[in-house]
């Protein structure tokens, strides 16, 4: 009884470290619901790899899911503005319902985690390192 007493609050504690080191190197984002304040969920980039997967299967041209394939398995809903920001504060992405599209897309990068590029440009990413989606209207 004594060890499970020890491993329960070893566990929750080595489960909170590993979440936080994620958050902070950009392999888990961060989707949440500003106007609530309450966490919708964290996607790492393992759950990234599965979504393109079932979006795009068998497609070895597909560079990542789209934005809005992520933003729906998510589980974030009813928002009419998200904002989309990376491990730098200083790239923000905003953007409306009606201008989300299917060119957004959670591109897989050599450092581990996610750009949001534009398939419809040839230009960088938009946000490099993406750490956060937010509904925030």
């Amino acid at each position: 009884m004594l060890f499970i007493a020890l491993i329960l609050p070893s566990a929750y504690l080595l489960e909170k470290l590993s979440r936080e080191k994620g958050l902070e190197s950009g392999a888990i984002i961060k989707v949440q619901d500003k106007l609530s304040g309450s966490l919708v969920s964290l996607m790492g980039v393992d759950v990234l790899e599965s979504l393109m997967n079932q979006q795009y299967p068998g497609d070895p041209g597909a560079k990542g899911p789209t934005l809005l394939y992520a933003i729906g398995a998510s589980g974030l809903s009813g928002y009419r503005q998200v904002e989309i920001k990376g491990l730098k504060e200083e790239k923000v992405f905003l953007a409306d319902e009606q201008s989300l599209s299917q060119s957004y897309v959670l591109a897989f990068n050599e450092h581990g985690t996610v750009d949001l590029i534009d398939l419809k440009s040839q230009g960088p990413p938009i946000v490099q390192d993406v750490r956060e989606i937010n509904k925030i209207e």
